[in-house]
């Protein structure tokens, strides 16, 4: 609860230091359920759920998407691992202006594994398919797991990830993200991930702010 408390007081802050035009935030929930086919195989399906929050100033909660995705991951080696993922989104039924999405992806992930903290890198590539365009992206995240207890249930993580974004129909685009997370269980095998992330949106032609406060939970099968 104390870090909750401290998380939601520092978005409020966040918010209210930078909130003018071009500054958007969101509530993001997702439900990722994994489970190991094999040693060094495994599955996950999830499903999440985006809603305004704070748009030009005013607060007004409506829903923004739903998303259903499932993903295959394959460990090279203990701290290497690539994956493959399939993304469908729904925005359409939530504002006629917007289409849905089918995203697929692409990624390598590598750790540095250390006594009470690990450094993670991941590359992943993306192909976004719309009705009336393509997007291509690009993206690279660094992070840093920290754990603040013996039995490493509890931990602190930041990350940072840059993408790049291709279309025809456009300039291509730039952004930053930056995210502060805090994770603790809540059953056996199901754990919960709570935190706030900021995004610098197309920071080379038209930049945009963008605060999400993120509410994950994740269940190991």
């Amino acid at each position: 609860m104390r870090c909750f408390l401290i998380i939601l007081i520092s978005y409020l802050g966040i918010a209210t230091g930078i909130a003018q035009n071009n500054f958007e935030s969101f509530l993001e929930n997702e439900v990722v359920i994994s489970y190991p086919v094999t040693t060094r195989y495994s599955h996950s399906f999830g499903i999440e759920n985006r809603n305004f929050l704070i748009v030009d100033e005013v607060f007004n909660f409506k829903v923004k998407q739903l998303g259903l995705s499932h993903s295959s991951q394959y460990l090279l080696s203990k701290n290497r691992m690539v994956g493959f993922g399939i993304k469908y989104r729904f925005e359409n039924p939530f504002d006629a202006d917007e289409e849905n999405e089918l995203r697929l992806m692409q990624e390598l992930e590598w750790e540095n594994l250390k006594e009470n903290y690990i450094i993670k890198n991941r590359i992943r590539t993306e192909q976004r398919f719309y009705a009336s365009r393509i997007k291509y992206r690009l993206r690279y995240e660094f992070g840093l797991k920290r754990y603040i207890n013996t039995t490493k249930n509890n931990y602190f993580k930041a990350e940072t990830e840059s993408l790049f974004e291709l279309t025809k129909t456009s300039k291509p685009q730039l952004e930053q993200r930056l995210s502060l997370l805090y994770g603790w269980p809540i059953l056996t095998n199901t754990g919960i991930e709570l935190g706030a992330q900021y995004r610098l949106a197309d920071y080379t032609q038209e930049l945009g702010h963008e605060l999400f406060i993120v509410v994950g939970i994740e269940v190991n099968l």
